[in-house]
Formats: C-alpha cells, sequence, structure tokens
C-alpha cells in the first residue's frame, strides 16, 4: 500500500515537472533533442493544405559533395548524425552545421546549397511534415 502511494505520488510529480525521475533505472530513456517553432532565419512556418504526410529521410553527402541549389516547400528539421554540412544561401549567408546540431528549414527559407565541409561523409536525417503529392525539395535553375 505504501510503496503504490509512493508511485502514485512520483508519478504525479513527474506531470507536474518532467524533469524529476525517479531513482530507480528505466529500461526506456526518452530525450527531447532539439524543438523550434522559427526556421533558421527566425521565421515563422506553415504547415502545407492537404492530407497529412511525414516524411523521415537518410541524407549522406559524400566528402566534398554539394546539393545543388534547392528550397523546401514544407516545414523540415534536420539533424547531422555525423560529418559537417554548410547551408549557403542564395543571398550569400551561410550557416554551418556539426554533428549533434538540429534546424528547422521552410518555405520561407531562401534557395540554398548544402554542402559537406568536413573531412569525411556526413550523414543527416530530415523529417519533413508534409501533404501527399507536395516535394520535400525543388530544385532551383
Amino acid at each position: 500500500m505504501i510503496k503504490n502511494l509512493f508511485i502514485a505520488l512520483a508519478f504525479a510529480l513527474m506531470l507536474i515537472n518532467p524533469s524529476i525521475s525517479i531513482a530507480a533505472e528505466s529500461p526506456v530513456d526518452v530525450q527531447e533533442i532539439f524543438t523550434s517553432s522559427e526556421n533558421i532565419d527566425g521565421d515563422n512556418f506553415k504547415y502545407p493544405k492537404g492530407k497529412a504526410e511525414m516524411r523521415l529521410i537518410r541524407v549522406e553527402v559524400k566528402n566534398g559533395a554539394t546539393i545543388p541549389m534547392h528550397s523546401h516547400p514544407v516545414p523540415l528539421l534536420g539533424h547531422i548524425e555525423s560529418g559537417e554540412l554548410t547551408l549557403a544561401e542564395k543571398t550569400g549567408i551561410s550557416k554551418t552545421f556539426k554533428e549533434g546540431d538540429s534546424f528547422v528549414l521552410s518555405a520561407n527559407t531562401p534557395a540554398h546549397t548544402m554542402a559537406n565541409s568536413g573531412n569525411s561523409s556526413a550523414v543527416m536525417w530530415v523529417a519533413v511534415a508534409s501533404a501527399e503529392g507536395i516535394p520535400t525539395l525543388n530544385p532551383e535553375e
């Protein structure tokens, strides 16, 4: 009875403040890695209309390679698993993302390239909030 009361109290405290944990080890470790309501330029983003579709994409950029100039019509969250990638906007602004960095791009983000600026292959995971029939990437000419 006392044990159940303790567990209920601990659970209630965790609901109030999720950073409180029980001393016992849990077989599940949940860590929030990144949260943002703005893209890399500080602009808000909007979700596309239509039948919602989520995508998870793994992108490997070989050493010295560059993803050509493009834009994204939908919001996406990128996370660099390994390596280093530099985003260069058509405006001339560039931002470098290294292992462990996360970022948000959206339709407001100017057209850009994404180049491997490190010394080895780079791996980026991309989660896309889209709608059926809308591409993830629009190549620029």
